[in-house]
């Protein structure tokens, strides 16, 4: 049986975000009859703030055991780590001893590193995702012939970064959820791993009932839903100015947007903007069934486990054409369009509705892409056999 640690610096049903989704989904898939896992993380919740909210010490999720250590908030600059992710994500250019500052000043758990430090010889591998953060960019080092990274790469300013282009050729393995990533990685990064593998995502299939989101939520008009963090890095803005743009130009046309997530973004008031904020469960199966279109306007995703669960659900989908990995599946599956523009993103919402029968063929043919490459046994299968090249054994 191979002991694995998933080193992931938030984890629970109750934390948003695609790596740690992924995180919990992928570990709690995996038969127990051939890993043992444990889940290494923080007591943090919160993206932003980072406040030890959930307790220390070990519980369980999914039946799996998970080890939970303080974020250490004595030491850390939070003003300058956020001035300094300011000035990246505006495209400033930062300086070696600029982004020295922004790790030492980024989020860290000591008493983390010092469990994973004193226990490798409990684990054979540790598998530490996103790249982002330091439980990965600090863990990581501690035992690098253990150690696998799953970055969950997109194309931003930290990607860059000495460090993190340095940790990734370092690691024993590297794991991606998608081919765009992994090219990313080698030709944008120049970090062309012997040992990665595209081992990808799977997703269970699950029922929708659209009359009743639309009769709980008193929605029956055609809707194009978003969800996802409301925050300017997914682009959000874009898709609400873009459609307001459309109704403004097409006030014959009936069509709302549904919001269903949350963040700091403010939202302008307008009679078809519908923000719903978080749901969960059977309440988003349910909208993504009941939708017209789904749309995920992200440029920056390494797999977008959104725009497959629209898929499952029978619902033909619109991305942005300058995010290689939805661009991508789009391609792939004839599930969809793309758009990278107001004019272009009228358009695909023009003939999405103005062709019924054609959309109902692209939400098929996009649900037989995700049943074909998503399903849980075929992902297995290339995590099992990348865990085989992976693991590490002493002379």
């Amino acid at each position: 049986m191979t002991r694995l640690a998933f080193v992931v610096p938030r984890y629970g049903p109750d934390v948003l975000g695609g790596a740690e989704t992924f995180a919990r989904r992928f570990a709690a898939h995996l038969p127990r009859d051939q890993f043992a896992v444990t889940v290494l993380t923080t007591c943090a919740r919160d993206l932003l703030s980072w406040r030890n909210e959930i307790a220390a010490g070990e519980s369980e999720i999914d039946g799996l055991r998970v080890l939970r250590f303080p974020v250490d908030h004595r030491h850390r600059d939070a003003r300058l780590f956020q001035k300094l992710a300011d000035r990246a994500n505006r495209g400033e250019p930062l300086s070696p001893d600029d982004q020295a500052a922004w790790l030492e000043n980024a989020p860290h758990s000591p008493d983390l590193y010092q469990h994973v430090a004193n226990h490798g010889d409990d684990y054979d591998q540790f598998i530490f995702l996103p790249y982002l953060f330091g439980t990965t960019l600090y863990g990581s080092a501690i035992w690098p012939d253990k150690t696998v990274i799953c970055p969950c790469l997109h194309d931003e300013p930290y990607a860059y970064f000495t460090d993190v282009r340095a940790m990734l050729r370092s690691a024993r393995g590297l794991m991606f959820i998608s081919q765009p990533e992994r090219t990313f990685a080698e030709e944008k990064l120049g970090v062309d791993h012997p040992r990665a593998r595209v081992v990808g995502f799977g997703l269970d299939e699950f029922e929708t009932d659209a009359e009743r989101f639309r009769q709980k939520f008193g929605l029956h008009a055609p809707f194009l839903l978003y969800a996802g963090r409301l925050d300017p890095a997914k682009n959000v803005l874009q898709l609400v100015s873009s459609f307001l743009a459309y109704r403004q130009t097409r006030p014959d046309r009936e069509l709302k947007l549904v919001l269903a997530g949350s963040g700091p973004l403010p939202l302008p008031s307008h009679p078809d903007l519908l923000a719903l904020g978080y749901l969960e469960g059977q309440d988003l199966r349910d909208a993504y069934g009941a939708a017209t279109v789904f749309c995920q306007p992200s440029l920056v995703e390494s797999f977008s486990i959104v725009l497959m669960e629209a898929w499952l659900a029978g619902t033909a989908v619109l991305v942005h054409g300058q995010c290689p990995v939805t661009r991508h599946h789009v391609l792939q599956s004839n599930g969809g369009l793309y758009f990278t523009s107001a004019a272009e993103f009228a358009g695909a919402l023009d003939w999405f509705l103005d062709h019924p029968q054609q959309r109902q063929q692209m939400a098929a043919l996009g649900r037989a892409y995700v049943r074909r490459e998503c399903n849980w046994p075929r992902v297995r299968d290339r995590f099992r056999h990348s865990v085989s090249m992976w693991r590490f054994t002493s002379a």
